[in-house]
């Protein structure tokens, strides 16, 4: 994805739709992927991240009223045209933006006592490059939108209150009972190596790219299969963790907070099967991030994709997520020559395959994975389709 040029692209649509020869202001919130600690965030486990070249992006002007007009640039829609505390309903393309606002309103008049204080709105042109791919492009938006009310009211949000507001977005309005990793991912990356996640402090540290770190690549397969977490069975999850966690300890609603003492391997087998699976997974998992740091720093590359391996294969067996596709895609993989290690993106209900591999061997494992899919799978033709992630850093204003 050649940023430079689509920031061109959108302003110059900006400038257009708009009837201004004035430049405009620019967002830039990327997506993301976690080579590891999957589902296990709104547990209150740590998380790897990192960001890559694929975008939200919005050119916009700051308006003195409270509306806000949002034009796609990627599809044949009409624009949106809403006031900002409009309460998003239905499913129009725009929701996001409604909800971002409606909860942007709330936090901006409490930061003046709770007195009802004017916010202004801005005009925009937006593009998402994979929307729905399981690369937190929801986040991502959602991050944007937030960043460009701040700078059209001529205030700094810090890092903290993104991720905040962020989360209210997605749990007040959106229906999504997630943690708060997807807006953490974007909001704390950066370019030289990996995000450790602490999601209870909404605090991170840094992995740092250890010397060998150009003897792997991090390939993305894109299934074509979008995905919708509120529609899958990514809610289900959540709610049977929390109940695996009461059961093993009374009074509290996370698997994280339940104390080690009561996570042994006799407890959670007195569980229901499900809810033993679903814990087996979640404390499995927070034990493959912190293994996972000597790998990476020793660039470890086989051992850390390993641990990829079997982060997947626990997403499948004992967590009972994904779908048809991006479980074959990781089979591919692992049969694959140059792939040390994948893992879905997201759920697994659509939407990408992570993939460690050797950087030499990028082309031709694109090319072998992309044929075999394409075969099990030939209404994806055209869509499908795989790149190197490049390295990217947080959101911010261009």
């Amino acid at each position: 994805m050649n940023l430079p040029a689509l920031i061109q692209r959108l302003s110059s649509l900006a400038g257009q739709r708009f009837a201004t020869s004035d430049t405009p202001q620019v967002v830039v919130s990327p997506y993301r992927f976690n080579p590891l600690g999957a589902h296990i965030d709104h547990q209150g486990g740590s998380v790897l991240a990192r960001t890559l070249n694929q975008y939200s992006v919005g050119a916009f002007y700051p308006v003195e009223s409270a509306n806000i007009t949002i034009s796609a640039a990627s599809f044949d829609s009409p624009d949106a045209t809403f006031r900002v505390g409009d309460s998003p309903s239905g499913e129009n393309w725009h929701r996001y933006a409604m909800a971002s606002a409606a909860v942007f309103q709330e936090w901006f008049c409490a930061q003046h006592g709770g007195r009802s204080a004017p916010v202004k709105g801005f005009d925009m042109v937006v593009e998402g490059t994979m929307v729905g791919a399981g690369l937190s492009s929801s986040a991502s938006i959602i991050l944007a939108y937030l960043m460009a009310l701040a700078a059209s009211n001529e205030i700094t949000v810090d890092n903290p209150t993104l991720v905040e507001l962020t989360r209210r977005v997605e749990n007040e309005h959106m229906g999504l009972n997630n943690g708060v990793q997807d807006q953490m991912s974007v909001v704390f990356g950066q370019s030289t190596g990996l995000s450790l996640l602490h999601v209870d402090e909404v605090d991170v540290s840094y992995w740092t790219n250890p010397d060998s770190i150009n003897e792997i690549s991090w390939l993305v397969f894109y299934s074509g299969f979008s995905r919708e977490l509120v529609s899958s069975g990514f809610n289900d999850r959540v709610s049977e963790c929390r109940q695996a966690a009461q059961q093993l300890y009374p009074g509290v609603q996370r698997l994280g907070d339940v104390p080690e003492s009561h996570r042994g391997a006799e407890a959670i087998a007195k569980l229901p099967d499900a809810l033993a699976r679903r814990a087996r997974h979640v404390y499995s998992e927070m034990q493959r991030v912190k293994q996972a740091q000597a790998s990476w720093e020793a660039g470890d590359w086989k051992a850390f994709g390993d641990l990829m391996n079997l982060s997947c294969l626990s997403s499948i067996e004992d967590y009972e997520c994904g779908s048809e596709p991006m479980h074959y895609l990781h089979t591919l993989a692992k049969q694959t020559p140059g792939v040390l290690g994948s893992r879905f993106s997201g759920g697994g209900y659509g939407g990408c395959l992570i993939m460690l591999i050797e950087p030499e061997r990028a082309a031709a494992i694109s090319e072998s994975m992309l044929s075999d899919f394409l075969v099990r799978f030939p209404e994806k033709t055209g869509i499908a389709r795989s790149f190197v992630a490049e390295n990217e850093g947080s959101v911010r204003l261009v």
